[in-house]
């Protein structure tokens, strides 16, 4: 028996390079984020969803550069996420572990957010 979908509704379209993850967010970087001033509610809104979406979506090619490794050999990387709030720009320095990477997993390990100049 098949099913014929919704009109408009269909399989969903993958790309055979890409790997959307999962991303576990370390208790060390909940908390930082529940004690971060400066931000409006808002803006901590796009910082989280915008640094978890950029590690999902563009996990495996912030892991393939190996500049942005901790060091060589390293299951740890780091990356920046750029946002704006409140009329100014954020920086989110990020640290993440791929030592999961093969079941799917990100984890993020650090997060450190400063306005811009």
């Amino acid at each position: 028996m098949t099913t014929n979908p919704l009109p408009g509704c269909g399989r969903a379209r993958t790309s055979e390079a890409a790997v959307a993850y999962t991303v576990h967010v370390a208790d060390p970087v909940k908390g930082y984020l529940r004690a971060l001033t400066g931000l409006t509610r808002q803006g901590r809104l796009k910082l989280i969803a915008g640094v978890v979406g950029h590690l999902r979506d563009h996990g495996d090619q912030l892991r393939s550069d190996p500049s942005g490794r901790l060091a060589p050999g390293s299951s740890c990387f780091r990356f920046s996420h750029i946002f704006s709030d409140g009329g100014r720009f954020w920086r989110a320095d990020c640290v993440a572990d791929d030592s999961a990477a093969v079941y799917g997993v990100l984890q993020l390990l650090y997060l450190d957010c400063q306005p811009g100049t």
